[in-house]
């Protein structure tokens, strides 16, 4: 795969221990995933404003362009719901649909939209949507209709709930090589953490940086350290200062030089 060694190692290390268990992947794929897919093609036809040549030339394009880049041949489908925040998010594992939120093309620059549309990429290529949408289904009465489905759940859930976190690391590197500028990559996190729009002309990166090199030093002593761990995995997604952290690290290191170059 063109995106293997960027990987975040832990990315990597607990899908193998999902892979591994027997017939765990193909149940998933035959079942939670095929029921997914159909709901999402349902879901999105009576819902939101598809992006294509025609409708929104220009956002098409910006996505045309970023898949180029980073080499994917199959450009996902793309719509707009409305919703004045910054999020995207990929459904489907077949067929991966990006659905982004009005603010999010709103409120980010050109560059920082892509970004969040190489992150939503990066998932589709490294092959996260199929544990993703088993994940999700967790938590819907979906999988309660799925013969054995229960069993599953019991089987992989702390796993697939630590590694539900950390795919988002391997995301955000492929949304960097997306952007090529990790002062985009960091100023998109900034206002996704929730800086006010009126804020957005003097966003300061380095004080964010800053933070987030600071981020895993807070707390000390074991009590600090337990904290830490139970607050970071009781979210359902990695905290934004947390992937800031783990991003730049990753483009201090020569890893990132090798895939630029």
């Amino acid at each position: 795969m063109l995106f293997d060694n960027i990987e975040y190692p832990e990315d990597r290390s607990l899908r193998n221990k999902l892979d591994a268990i027997p017939k765990f992947k193909s149940f998933m794929m035959n079942t939670i995933c095929a029921l997914r897919e159909k709901y999402i093609a349902v879901e999105f036809v009576g819902n939101g404003i598809h992006i294509t040549d025609s409708c929104l030339p220009d956002l098409h394009q910006q996505l045309v362009t970023v898949c180029n880049k980073l080499g994917v041949r199959d450009i996902p489908a793309f719509s707009l719901m409305w919703g004045y925040y910054i999020t995207a998010a990929t459904e489907g594992a077949k067929q991966p649909h990006i659905t982004a939120m009005s603010g999010a093309i709103d409120m980010l620059t050109k560059e920082e939209l892509d970004f969040i549309l190489g992150h939503e990429i990066g998932h589709q290529v490294c092959g996260h949507k199929p544990y993703h949408m088993f994940l999700e289904s967790m938590y819907m009465p979906l999988i309660n209709t799925v013969p054995g489905g229960e069993i599953w759940v019991s089987l992989v859930r702390s796993t697939l709930l630590n590694w539900y976190r950390v795919s988002d690391f391997t995301a955000d590197r492929i949304g960097l090589l997306a952007c090529e500028d990790i002062n985009v990559a960091l100023s998109a996190m900034i206002k996704m953490s929730g800086i006010p729009q009126k804020y957005h002309n003097s966003i300061n990166v380095d004080s964010f940086i800053k933070q987030a090199l600071e981020f895993d030093t807070m707390f000390s002593g074991s009590a600090g350290t337990l904290i830490n761990y139970v607050s970071i995995n009781s979210a359902f997604n990695p905290w934004l200062v947390a992937r800031a952290a783990k991003l730049y690290e990753w483009y201090m290191s020569n890893e990132y030089m090798k895939f630029i170059n």
